[in-house]
């Protein structure tokens, strides 16, 4: 199970001083997502993580654009891993911004595509696990959360959704060192702010030490 730290974009030095703080804390990537729509400077400040850190897995969520755009940025700046809210895909199928991101995924393997599925403030999803299953038949690793910012969802929701998918799933709400050891068996990804942060741009190292370790703990999905 690899651990990945969000951080929330307020400044640049700020931004590079978080990326430095989840590697030494032992965190496998990052992802940057700005809440204030100034996207193509993320990515500049993303390009600019992976020179400072090139052994380091950096990802990008752009709130303002499509996945295909957050894609096409990854590509160009050599980082791993996007992030979207909406990559097209549920359990009612997948529209032709899903099927151009799937090949996109089948074309750039070493580019991990986290697709929002049964996610907060989608629509309500009828069958989590079998859109679950439907992003990794994609190619993608399905991302999913509780209801609102900071709630965890349910293990059952977590365990059926992980059995559909074949053990690729990632979680990125509501995670924290005192419940984590209830998700890691099923859980590929953990994307994590709100239960490691001292605020809403800065790390609470001690806690984010304490999440990894435990994390590690508990045999979960490779």
């Amino acid at each position: 199970m690899k651990i990945l730290p969000v951080i929330h974009y307020i400044d640049t030095d700020t931004a590079i001083q978080q990326v430095a703080v989840a590697r030494q804390c032992g965190a496998d990537g990052v992802f940057l997502i700005d809440h204030h729509g100034n996207d193509d400077n993320l990515v500049q400040v993303a390009a600019l993580a992976k020179e400072v850190f090139t052994d380091f897995p950096i990802g990008i969520n752009l709130l303002s654009y499509s996945a295909t755009h957050a894609a096409r940025a990854a590509i160009e700046h050599g980082l791993q891993m996007i992030w979207a809210d909406s990559m097209d895909v549920s359990s009612a199928g997948m529209g032709s911004m899903g099927r151009e991101l799937r090949a996109m995924a089948a074309e750039h393997p070493e580019i991990g595509f986290f697709a929002s599925v049964a996610f907060k403030y989608q629509a309500e999803e009828l069958d989590p696990a079998f859109a679950a299953r439907y992003a990794r038949e994609a190619g993608f690793v399905p991302t999913t959360s509780g209801t609102r910012t900071g709630s965890p969802p349910s293990v059952d929701k977590i365990k059926t959704m992980s059995e559909a998918a074949d053990g690729v799933l990632a979680v990125a709400s509501g995670m924290t060192s005192d419940n984590i050891a209830l998700y890691a068996p099923f859980l590929s990804h953990v994307l994590v702010s709100t239960g490691v942060s001292v605020d809403d741009y800065r790390f609470d190292e001690a806690k984010l030490v304490e999440l990894i370790s435990k994390s590690r703990q508990t045999m979960g999905p490779t």
